[in-house]
């Protein structure tokens, strides 16, 4: 609530405030009847998200949403970052009792929830805590909705770079740190605009599980302290989860490193238009379950960097490649698979339903397809072995499957509350209070034929009256005979009316058939849940082989459809090419319509690809198709092109596009230089290197100073005696595309520097005009000229602008054809670029000479030193 606003002093009100003041970060959904109502700041905020009325009562704001329709709006509110504290009512409302007793049974957060509803089936839900101290940092990251955990740290980490890229590989859904508010700020720095961030007090004296005591975590103090608090900060937000193994403990080199910039910039899960077929994921996601889409992007982030395990990733794609049949099988039989992971994960957090049940049951009875389909394929030993991994998971579920379909009714309800979840025959007692419920009318017949064969009374009838229930009814002439045991109810005209002990009896139990019917069928509920927990380690590795199967088929299907093929990743240095093609663009354009282009780079000779060409050539598409390959290689995936070969790459840093940081207050050119800065501090004689357009934004000579001053720390600027030593690698193997013409002259200075451009078709057309057509091949050697005028006449400019544009070119090349730069590296040469405020040397020298004291000899050897140092 506002300082300035305050509650009507209503005992509704105070049970809000005592409430909402345990949970003052978190937007109160105050249960009031059918409403969820919020009040104050917190009807501000929402009215805001979720776009609803904003009224007010006694001057205090309010708004309020449907109980029945909450997760709607509670998945907005997630988006949004927010938190949200459920307060419920605990009692039904009672005559007796003017305040309902109510309490928070839940607070959602992003990174706990694990309803489907308030999820994307496609994407890992994060939940992050991060530890830091003078040292460095440790981060933990679990997802709740599946079980996965893990644990990483890094020390000495100056600007905290590695752990914004790992957040930008994870994206998680909510952050969680200990510390005050300096955390807050250091963290927010790094972290989406949206994310939800929460600062804790550091836990005193709490628990701690067995696992933390084991050697691993021994040497990674705050991996530890992470993942501790992250389990604290999930029982704390939620609840205590039945089940959670101990965090995997990941060291950053076991995968390829991607930062924030390459992500993006490459377009692996996101693309600038916004849709995903403009991915690369996107491209390959054939999968058939959410948990294989999940797993391809977790793969596509996080690249391996162990050749054993691409190579059995690729033997696993190739066995699929090549018997397309047994592909389109397991792509049949899989697409029946629920979401595993997630439907485990709700049944130890209870919060599953009757048809996560089911889903699971469904899941399970796919299981002897797939074992029929592991024995009528013959695999090579990628996929032999999983499937033997895949036979000895089946056969240890094999009785839970059973149980379930013997539990379980071919269509459970949607909800617990609505009966009819198990099968007829599982539990006698529910089937009696079934028979009551639905056959009343049945049982009071078989009474009534009982009570007439015991007293022999012919007009004794059994029947059912509103006012007094359940009766027997014998006729006027024959109710002198009625038993002892009869206690008289109604008398009618005709008739009386009775009730005995075993109709009351009778009567209890139909009545309360319905009520006792659901309490047991929840009590079942949850005993065939614990069944199903029992293999909940099974279950989750059914998951891990089923969503790697799924990953695999998708792969092969892409392959084939794109004519890719298997690369030879292995230890060297090399990355070798031929053909290949943007996996992307290719796909989307018409078939053939994509020119492939072929690449050869190691990290010696040649190193560096110094790329020039025409604007809207294809340099970029070049630079990225190559990270791509590179890419796609170390998740085990074919890749496009007539063939290749990937020496193991350990980071992929790229500079591509202008990418402004205005709300950080820094411009294109700071954020390209920061993104430069960062590259040539982390890239090793493993890394791929791609630069694009690098010193644009500033003037022609410090453009060029820069660009010129990184392609040589490139080149040599890794190791000292790099460039003596024949045996070890000189540096990243690099591309490097640029409009300054200049930089091509560092190839006849910089052994292992080569020229590469993009080849152009020029004639004339009748009128005399010279046409140009891009032909996106790239060439050995330099480009001549950027034909940027042309460029501009595509895109529509006006003739005599362009006529005029082509005057000024002329006369621009005229006066500068004296002063272009000698082709020295800066080692050799003086430094290539002036301070905007210096001025040349050269007129400096000129206005000091007196031509009218000069001789004509020292005229011309004043005139020849002048020229020497143009």
């Amino acid at each position: 609530m506002s300082s300035t606003e305050a509650l009507p002093d209503t005992p509704v009100m105070r049970q809000y405030q005592e409430l909402k003041a345990q949970h003052p970060e978190a937007l109160m959904f105050f249960r009031l009847g059918d409403f969820y109502e919020l009040f104050g700041d917190d009807a501000r905020d929402a009215s805001q998200i979720l776009g609803l009325v904003l009224t007010q009562r006694q001057g205090v704001p309010m708004c309020g949403v449907p109980f029945h329709n909450a997760q709607n709006y509670l998945a907005r509110l997630l988006r949004a970052g927010r938190k949200i504290a459920i307060a419920e009512q605990l009692e039904a409302p009672s005559k007796d009792k003017k305040l309902v007793a109510r309490g928070v049974i839940r607070v959602v957060t992003p990174g706990t929830v694990v309803e489907d509803a308030l999820l994307d089936p496609t994407t890992s839900n994060f939940l992050l805590a991060v530890e830091h101290d003078l040292v460095g940092w440790g981060a933990a990251c679990l997802d709740v909705s599946t079980g996965e955990s893990w644990a990483t740290q890094a020390l000495n980490d100056r600007d905290s770079r590695k752990l914004h890229d790992m957040i930008a590989r994870i994206r998680p859904a909510e952050v969680v740190a200990s510390g005050e508010a300096a955390s807050a700020l250091w963290l927010r720095q790094i972290l989406p605009a949206k994310t939800c961030l929460t600062i804790k007090e550091a836990a005193k004296n709490a628990e701690t599980p067995s696992w933390a005591n084991g050697s691993i975590w021994k040497n990674h103090h705050l991996a530890l302290k992470a993942a501790l608090s992250a389990r604290r900060y999930v029982d704390e937000a939620r609840f205590r989860l039945r089940e959670l193994p101990e965090p995997a403990y990941k060291e950053a080199g076991s995968v390829m490193q991607l930062d924030e910039t390459a992500i993006r910039t490459l377009e692996l899960v996101e693309a600038a238009s916004g849709e995903k077929r403009h991915t690369l994921w996107g491209l390959l996601d054939g999968c058939r379950t959410p948990m294989g889409s999940r797993k391809l992007k977790n793969w596509l982030l996080h690249p391996s960097t162990d050749l054993r395990e691409i190579e059995h990733r690729q033997n696993c794609v190739e066995d699929l490649l090549d018997k397309p049949d047994a592909r389109q099988s397991l792509g049949r039989i899989l697409q029946e698979v629920a979401d595993l992971p997630r439907v485990t994960s709700r049944l130890s957090t209870h919060q599953a339903g009757p048809r996560d049940l089911a889903a699971l049951r469904r899941s399970l009875s796919r299981l002897p397809e797939l074992e029929q389909w592991i024995k009528d394929v013959s695999f090579s030993s990628g996929l032999a072995n999983l499937a033997e991994d895949l036979s000895e998971t089946a056969k240890s579920l094999d009785g839970l499957r059973d149980y379930l379909s013997k539990a379980l009714t071919d269509d459970p309800p949607a909800k617990l509350s609505d009966g009819g979840l198990i099968r007829a025959g599982f539990h006698a007692e529910l089937d009696e209070l079934r028979r009551l419920k639905n056959d009343s009318d049945q049982v009071l017949r078989e009474l009534e034929e009982r009570e007439k064969k015991a007293t022999g009374l012919s007009s004794l009838k059994a029947g059912y009256n509103s006012v007094f229930g359940y009766y027997l009814e014998i006729s006027k002439s024959q109710s002198a005979k009625a038993p002892a045991s009869y206690t008289r109810k109604q008398t009618l005209t005709n008739a009386e009316r009775y009730i005995t002990p075993e109709l009351k009896e009778l009567e209890a139990r139909i009545l309360s058939a319905e009520d006792k019917m659901l309490r047991l069928e929840a009590r079942l509920f949850d005993e065939v849940r614990e069944k199903a927990l029992e293999r909940h380690g099974d279950l989750l590795r059914l998951a891990e082989i089923l969503s790697e199967l799924d990953v695999f088929q998708s792969l092969a299907a892409v392959a084939a459809m794109h004519d890719f093929v298997k690369p030879k990743v292995d230890l060297t240095h090399d990355l070798e090419i031929v053909d290949g093609r943007h996996p992307v663009l290719a796909a989307l354009l018409p078939s053939g319509s994509f020119v492939p282009n072929s690449l050869a780079l190691n990290a010696r000779d040649p190193q560096i690809l110094v790329l020039t060409g025409p604007n809207m050539s294809g340099k970029s598409t070049f630079l990225r198709q190559n990270a791509l390959i590179a890419l796609l290689a170390q998740i085990g995936s074919f890749v496009p092109a007539r063939s290749a070969r990937v020496g193991m790459v350990d980071k992929v840093l790229t500079r591509i596009g202008a990418q402004d940081a205005l709300a950080q207050g820094d411009s294109t050119f700071m954020v390209e230089m920061k993104e430069t800065s960062h590259i040539l501090r982390s890239a090793t004689a493993r890394s791929l290197v791609v630069l694009d357009e690098v010193g644009r934004g500033t003037s022609t000579f410090d453009g060029i100073s820069i660009a010129w001053a990184v392609l040589e720390h490139l080149h040599a600027g890794l190791t000292a005696d790099a460039g003596a030593d024949e045996s070890k690698p000189r540096g990243p193997r690099t591309l490097f595309a640029t409009h300054y013409f200049e930089l091509t002259e560092l190839a006849k200075t910089l052994p292992g520097v080569v020229n590469g451009n993009v080849e152009v078709k020029e004639w004339r057309n009748a009128e005399g005009h010279v046409e140009v057509v891009f032909l996106h091949k790239i060439g050995d050697g330099p480009a001549d000229r950027s034909y940027g005028i042309h460029v501009a006449a595509l895109a529509g400019l006006p003739a005599s602008l362009i006529a005029r544009a082509n005057e000024i070119l002329s006369g621009l090349e005229n006066e500068s054809a004296s002063g272009r730069l000698a082709g020295k590296s800066a080692r050799q040469a003086a430094p290539l670029e002036l301070s905007l405020f210096e001025e040349n040397p050269v007129l400096q020298t000129l206005k000091l000479l007196n031509p009218e004291t000069m001789t004509p000899i020292e005229a011309l050897q004043a005139l020849s030193a002048l020229k020497k140092k143009i």
